[in-house]
């Protein structure tokens, strides 16, 4: 008899505990990277790039080329980098994570793999980065890269 009750009361339990919540979400419920940013009235950073566009120049098809944009945090509060994304698959992006201070430096790593987008044409190929900061003056930064992708096949080259 005991066993019984513990086992149902075991299967209760579990069901009550993976049971979906129907509550809906608020900003209070999401635990931010920079807590501090939750006061309107405290001073934002400003992030300010050092280069927003880069030329990797002519590389060959199946290169894998990289480039890191850097910034400086120039305002008078903490901010950080809430999101990035790239334009495409071809491309990996990686960021500082952390709290950027006033006057601290972040960065921004574009990994830009070019397998498979050479052509006979040599075509110019543009990449982009969208980066969302969080308590910034400036919110949203678009990061930009370009390169002429050789064709590796022999046949489409002016030897």
């Amino acid at each position: 008899m005991t066993l019984r009750l513990f086992f149902y009361l075991s299967c209760c339990t579990l069901w009550v505990a993976c049971t979906p919540s129907n509550k809906e979400f608020t900003s209070s419920d999401i635990e931010k990277f920079n807590p501090e940013s939750a006061d309107p009235k405290q001073p934002k950073g400003t992030a300010q790039f050092v280069d927003s566009v880069f030329e990797f120049g002519n590389i060959k098809d199946g290169d894998v080329v990289q480039h890191t944009f850097r910034f400086k945090n120039i305002g008078k509060g903490p901010l950080t980098i809430a999101k990035v994304s790239a334009s495409c698959g071809c491309t990996t992006p990686e960021w500082t994570e952390d709290v950027i201070p006033p006057g601290g430096e972040g960065k921004v790593v574009a990994t830009f793999d070019s397998k498979g987008r050479g052509g006979v044409d040599n075509p110019l190929v543009e990449k982009n980065i969208d980066v969302q900061f969080e308590n910034a003056t400036n919110e949203y930064t678009l990061l930009i890269f370009k390169a002429n992708i050789l064709s590796t096949d022999d046949s489409h080259s002016n030897h």
